[in-house]
């Protein structure tokens, strides 16, 4: 690891506000759906895109820029709810709702879209800066190299009536002069899960590569969500916002981003094969050919028990029996008894609570016990999505309240290294929130299809520790 790397620092050399072309979208007002509302208490998402750049910082400014920010402009014309804002309401008993609004409507008080260009001013060498950013295992790194590259969404305004009012996206792109940039987008979720969120980059980054071609030949989200229906619907949307009015962090805190970058953490990338995951699958399945197994299914398994093990700092038996938590999300848009159209822009994701005791999780063999109840939630989500609507918050409460809960972000499905804005595939893609050892990260392999990278964040000590785990389980379940 290098021993500066808390020493960089980036500094804006332009910013503009980005909006769909004027006239082109009328205001707006979208209701949330009870599957968004679930996610308002959610931290705002973060994905970084790096990508080899061998220009200057001025090149990119007169050459790529402009080009940027046009492409944008008419993506948003089609993604418009993200240049809108999250509006929470005063009276706690009313819908959060998102709202756009036309610059024929001359409104100042609402948060705008800002699109800002950083450029790396660290003291280091910018080769070594960037190339710590894009590093696989076994390269470690100190977790608040990457909150300089994030940008900070404009400030929430209270409205007239009461209600405030939440921006929802927010870019920043960071040059490395002479060796690559950064693209950094930054979400609230309320306004889109990871398949939606991940339509409209795609989207944009294929209009960058069209221009001056009209974006009609892109695939169009589809935006009415009120055709996301529960036979239980009214009571789940009493059930939300009863939650969300007593919940400890609503209203939405905020903080400038660097503000929140963790101390003593380090972020690391795994990777396992399509071969070790072939593997995987042919131990578990050689026990029961009834089991559910998939890339996924495998990864989260070994990645979750190698978590838990790296915890336990001793060898003492007691307490065998608590309950560990693993939470991850199944998109249900063609699950539901109204199915969603593919392209649905918005939340279309089910929770999945898996509860397996310590002594399961640290049995020497416990891939397979951990592969069959991840396994048992994804069929429950197949079989019954929506099972446990109406418990989310609980759940989430009783499970968080133990300290014992991973979260799982992102899917090899989203396929991020396809993002391409006409420099070529990515060479890294990461998430920021995994870095607080509560949170894992699943994404498809950069350099082999079918291999799954997995990024977290540990303290340094167990970091060491899990590393130790994670390579000895890969030898004793992989070879």
């Amino acid at each position: 690891m290098c021993k500066n790397q808390s020493m960089i620092e980036v500094k804006v050399v332009k910013h503009c506000y980005v909006c769909p072309p004027k006239g082109s979208v009328p205001t707006t007002n979208i209701p949330l759906s009870f599957l968004d509302m679930y996610w308002i208490t959610c931290p705002t998402a973060r994905r970084f895109f790096f990508y080899n750049f061998p220009h200057s910082t001025q090149h990119f400014i007169d050459n790529i820029f402009p080009t940027l920010q046009q492409s944008l402009s008419l993506t948003l014309q089609h993604f418009f709810p993200l240049a809108g804002n999250l509006i929470l309401p005063s009276q706690p008993n009313h819908k959060p709702y998102l709202l756009y609004t036309s610059d024929d409507d001359g409104r100042d008080d609402l948060p705008q879209l800002i699109v800002a260009v950083a450029e790396s001013s660290s003291n280091q060498l910018k080769h070594d800066y960037f190339d710590i950013l894009v590093a696989d295992y076994p390269k470690i790194r100190d977790a608040k190299v990457f909150y300089p590259l994030v940008p900070n969404l404009p400030k929430s305004r209270l409205l007239p009536d009461g209600a405030r009012a939440f921006p929802l996206l927010g870019i920043q792109i960071t040059l490395f002069p002479n060796r690559g940039l950064c693209v950094c987008v930054a979400f609230h979720h309320a306004v889109a899960d990871g398949k939606a969120a991940h339509h409209f980059i795609k989207s944009w980054a294929t209009a960058s590569k069209r221009i001056p071609t009209p974006t009609s030949a892109l695939s169009l989200p589809y935006l009415d969500r009120t055709i996301v229906k529960h036979r239980n619907e009214s009571n789940i949307n009493s059930i939300f916002l009863s939650a969300l009015s007593s919940w400890s962090s609503f209203p939405i805190v905020e903080k400038p981003i660097i503000h929140i970058a963790p101390l003593n953490t380090n972020r690391a990338t795994f990777v396992i094969t399509k071969n070790q995951i072939q593997k995987l699958k042919a131990l578990v399945t050689s026990s029961s050919s009834s089991l559910r197994v998939s890339g996924f299914i495998v990864a989260c398994s070994l990645i979750w028990s190698c978590m838990i093990k790296s915890s336990i700092t001793t060898q003492e038996t007691n307490d065998r029996d608590e309950i560990f938590y693993l939470l991850f999300v199944g998109d249900c848009r063609n699950r539901l008894m109204e199915p969603l159209p593919p392209t649905y822009f918005g939340n279309s994701l089910d929770i999945c609570i898996v509860e397996l005791k310590k002594k399961e999780l640290l049995k020497e063999d416990s891939i397979v016990g951990v592969v069959e109840a991840v396994g048992n939630k994804v069929k429950e989500l197949e079989k019954e999505p929506l099972k446990i609507v109406e418990k989310w918050f609980s759940e989430w409460r009783r499970c968080d309240e133990t300290k014992r809960l991973i979260t799982v972000a992102g899917s090899p499905k989203l396929r991020v290294y396809d993002t391409d804005f006409g420099w070529g595939r990515p060479c890294k893609s990461e998430v920021l929130h995994v870095d607080n050892s509560k949170g894992i990260s699943l994404q498809e392999s950069r350099d082999e299809e079918g291999g799954i990278e997995i990024s977290l964040g540990l303290t340094k000590n167990r970091m060491d520790r899990f590393i130790s785990i994670w390579e000895n389980s890969l030898k004793r379940f992989c070879n």
